[in-house]
């Protein structure tokens, strides 16, 4: 048996060979040091940092034992080893006890024989605490960059801190990316321990933290922290205003918690650093007005349509039209029940019937038209001569399709809700709130100025960057989730990372039920109500699941209705999800939430409750995602308890409406009930999921090749910023930009196409009226002679800020001048390439050829784009009376020399 100290140098010996082929026995080594550490410092220590009441048997009494000989003799207390086992077990603890009151518990290293002396005593087995075979075959293959699939229950928190102090040991920086700050805080809090007492560095980066916290926090070697940190801080590096201003997180290794989540489902999460905000309040209000008459207007005539239907008009032309009109409103889905239609049919009856090659007939009287599940709104020609006789241009014409979108498409309680900092959307496929993400071009701005909140205008993007992005910065990439082997193609084809699932330790118990479908929607709601009763009744701990706020508020009012107690979970109560899910497997607990409950919780049901009352998993609305359904029907039989599950949901869910497979389960036979359930429903569903993800998936993919090429510009940037603000590269700026300058201002004299009086009046203009330099003396002078006279002028009008501020401060004025010009223009361009992207995805004639084009067209722009920051910079320093000369590069002050010392230097 080793001691603590000896422990951390067989590490550490090991480790600095993790880079090359390994050997078993160097394998086991490494493993071998942290597994005894883990069930040293989360076991045997427990003897010193549970309550004396949370002990039991022979080990409580030792404790005891110890601190009354604590007490007793305190600092003229003298170790000592003689006597029993059991006296030798309270003089050690006793010693660790006394140590604790000034040492750090991680500072604190103990011979081999205190773990021997304490174990031995354990006769309760209150000191027990081991990592399962699974844990430590998980993070042997984290340490080869894998993503690895664990149920959940079989502690990937636990096997991702083993790989990470492998890899810390062997000098990796690593990153271990969590959901939420809460689980970074939590796992850091319970792992850090035992990092530090095998001598490695832990840092944490949550939200609220200044940037000199950060900086000391990225700079150990193991940090636990979230993307969406990371990922900001990248940012503002790359637009920080020196290089002392940059918190410079390590871009090594990454392990990611909940990798399907966080790698593919959140692939294209954009993160964003806002520039001012550019006011357009007046135009804002302009949009909105009009955005609600034509609303109002295109209301009417549906309401037209409606009435037809209840007169007995019931023609396909007039179910397609309102699809088109609205999409699958709650009140056209009430209609079609009614009527025993299908949204599948209309679906089909639209897209038939208003065919573009012949006028779009059905859109002849709708001023804008809305795919059938309201993803996309788009005017129609009526609207756009209706927006255009209002508005002034394209623009104001953007701002009033924004407008329709927000007031539309955008629902509070499925896309968004309200709280006291504003709007806070929500993810789709979770339901969880993401705070600090907005939409972008006025979308944004619109949805609060719908929901009266005040509208301050927009902003521009001063850097931006996606999760898929941001993960291209690490040099190895591996995690762990629940629900990984769907998405093997995905890991392998964006991050390079095979997956491998690690069976469970007891096999699962859990009993997944037929699921059933619904044709009426009140049916469902009722049938849902007369489940959570039952379960309710028996004292069996319930959770509900549904596919949006919204949905979620529905359920809870019908509960409430029948008086059956529960708890609602979802983005509008976000901040009491573990207070929720902590007692949601009491006796007889109901917990109603979105599927935001799927990911990092966890239910315990209650002991003493018996063998077959597990939690019951009740789905409600069809998740888009299969993984998304395998993480809910997780959250009950975990570590091989008993549970069940079963989905139940609507034949017009927003999964299923417009399905081409919809009508694969109108043609089932139905129950006495007028429901279908069974295999082949189970079969379909699935169908319908797996198609769903194919158009997601291509669309995704497709994306993020336009996002790529938008990234390696961005990239190339932020480069050039750093370059600019180091000093010994940026030596020579000041000779090159007035050079580059001087030849790009005069290279109209070189065009013969024109004659020469011509070609110099056009030169000469644009000198003065951007730079008030004269050079009409000049007329009969040769374009090389123009050339060397105005760079003479140019210089001569820069010694004057030379001479005032000195060489250094002079050259920092120019670096200055230069990057603030560079930062104003950024964002702009930022915007352009963005919109450049969208017109050419949508007009090029693949998607290949649209992102060569986007290539091409963004080299080609490139050095227009300096040249215009170089302009703007050159203006500054010729036409201001006062340069600053600020040190971009530090936070030091530059020191200022004597005249006679910086003649000497220039």
């Amino acid at each position: 048996m080793l001691s603590d100290t000896e422990l951390e140098l067989l590490l550490h010996s090991s480790a600095n060979c993790l880079e090359d082929d390994l050997t078993s026995s160097q394998v086991a080594d490494i493993l071998g040091a942290i597994d005894t550490t883990i069930r040293r410092r989360l076991g045997i220590w427990r003897v010193a940092t549970l309550e004396t009441h949370e002990l039991d048997g022979a080990v409580r009494e030792v404790r005891q034992k110890a601190e009354l000989e604590v007490r007793r003799q305190g600092s003229d207390r003298h170790p000592g080893s003689v006597g029993s086992p059991d006296e030798q077990a309270v003089t050690a603890l006793a010693d660790l006890l006394a140590r604790l009151t000034t040492e750090h518990p991680t500072e604190v290293r103990l011979p081999a024989d205190f773990y021997r002396l304490l174990a031995a005593t354990d006769d309760a087995g209150c000191l027990w605490f081991a990592p399962t075979e699974q844990q430590l075959t998980a993070a042997l293959l984290l340490l080869s960059g894998v993503i690895v699939e664990m149920d959940a229950g079989e502690g990937k928190t636990l096997a991702s801190a083993m790989a990470a102090t492998a890899l810390a040991a062997s000098g990796r920086s690593v990153h271990v990316l969590t959901a939420n700050d809460y689980l970074a805080s939590r796992d850091c809090d319970l792992l850090a321990h035992v990092l530090e007492s095998l001598g490695l560095t832990v840092g944490l980066v949550i939200e609220g933290m200044d940037r000199q916290e950060r900086r000391y926090q990225y700079a150990a070697q193991v940090v636990f922290t979230t993307a969406r940190e990371v990922g900001f801080d990248y940012l503002r590096d790359n637009v920080a205003e020196s290089l002392d201003h940059r918190v410079n997180p390590i871009f090594d290794v990454a392990i990611v918690d909940e990798a399907d989540h966080q790698l593919i489902d959140q692939a294209r999460t954009p993160l964003i650093i806002s520039g001012d905000r550019i006011s357009e309040a007046v135009q804002g209000a302009n949009h909105e007005s009009l955005a609600s008459e034509l609303i109002e207007r295109q209301t009417a005539h549906v309401d037209e349509l409606y009435a037809a239907i209840s007169g007995g008009g019931v023609l396909p032309e007039t179910l397609a039209t309102i699809l088109l009109a609205g999409g699958l409103t709650p009140r056209l889905a009430s209609e079609l029940d009614r009527l025993g239609v299908a949204a599948r049919r209309v679906f089909s009856d639209s897209a038939r019937l208003n065919d573009e090659a012949e006028g779009s007939p059905l859109e002849k009287e709708l001023i804008f038209a809305i795919d059938p599940s309201r993803s996309a709104l788009r005017l129609t020609e009526l609207g756009w001569e209706e927006v255009f006789a209002r508005v002034e241009g394209p623009l104001d014409g953007f701002g009033v399709v924004q407008a329709l979108r927000a007031r539309v498409l955008h629902e509070a309680g499925t896309d968004y809700v309200l709280g006291q900092d504003g709007i806070t959307l929500v993810d789709r496929l979770d339901g969880r709130p993401m705070e600090s993400h907005r939409y972008m071009h006025g979308l944004h701005e619109a949805l609060e100025s719908k929901e009266g909140l005040d509208r301050l205008g927009r902003t521009d993007a001063k850097a931006r960057t996606s999760i898929r992005a941001l993960m291209s910065n690490y040099k190895t990439i591996s995690g762990l989730t629940g629900t990984a082997m769907e998405a093997a193609d995905a890991f392998a084809r964006d991050y390079g990372a095979s997956t491998i699932r690690v069976p469970p330790d007891v096999a699962s118990k859990r009993v997944d039920i037929d699921s059933v479908v619904f044709f009426d929607k009140d049916e469902h709601l009722a049938w849902i109500v007369e489940q959570v009763d039952h379960c309710h009744r028996s004292g069996r701990p319930v959770l509900v699941t549904a596919g949006s706020v919204r949905e979620s508020d529905a359920v809870s009012s019908a509960l409430n209705e029948q008086s059956i107690p529960h708890q609602l979970l979802n983005a509008d109560h976000a901040e009491l999800e573990s207070e929720i899910v902590s007692r949601g497997g009491e006796y007889g607990a109901v917990t109603v939430s979105t599927g935001m409950v799927g990911r990092g919780t966890d239910f315990v049901v209650e002991e003493g409750m018996s063998n077959d009352s597990g939690l019951f998993v009740l789905i409600t609305s069809l998740p888009e995602s299969v993984r998304v359904e395998r993480q809910i029907r997780g959250r009950t039989a975990r570590q091989g308890a008993f549970g069940t599950t079963k989905a139940g949901v609507y034949i017009n869910d927003a999964a299923l409406a417009f399905s081409s497979r919809q009508s694969d389960l109108t043609k089932l036979s139905r129950t006495p009930r007028g429901t279908v359930e069974g295999p082949e429903v189970n079969r379909i569903l699935r169908q319908i999921q797996a198609d769903t993800e194919v158009q997601r998936d291509l669309v995704s993919r497709a994306l993020a090749e336009y996002d790529a090429v938008v990234e390696g510009e961005s990239r190339a940037h932020y480069a050039e910023r750093i370059r600019m603000m180091d000093s010994v590269q940026s030596s020579t700026l000041a000779g090159r930009i007035v050079s580059d300058w001087v030849a790009r201002r005069t290279r109209e004299l070189d065009d013969h196409q024109t004659d020469y009086e011509t070609r110099f009046e056009i030169v000469s203009d644009g000198l003065w009226h951007s730079y008030q330099m004269d050079i009409g003396a000049l007329a009969n002078w040769t374009p090389v002679e123009v050339r060397k006279d105005l760079e003479l002028e140019v210089h001569s009008r820069l010694s004057v800020h030379r001479d005032r501020l000195g060489a250094k401060r002079f050259l920092l004025a120019v670096v200055e001048c230069r990057l603030n010009a560079a930062d104003d223009q950024w964002p702009a361009r930022l915007a352009h390439l963005g919109d450049m992207a969208i017109t050419l995805a949508v007009g090029a004639p693949s998607r290949h050829a649209a992102v060569t084009e986007l290539a091409e067209e963004i080299a080609s722009i490139r050095a227009e784009f300096w040249a215009q920051v170089e302009d703007q910079a050159m203006r500054t320093l010729l036409n201001s009376a006062d340069i600053a000369g600020r040190n971009r590069m530090g936070d030091n002050p530059v020191v200022q020399l004597p005249d006679e010392l910086e003649a000497l230097l220039r």
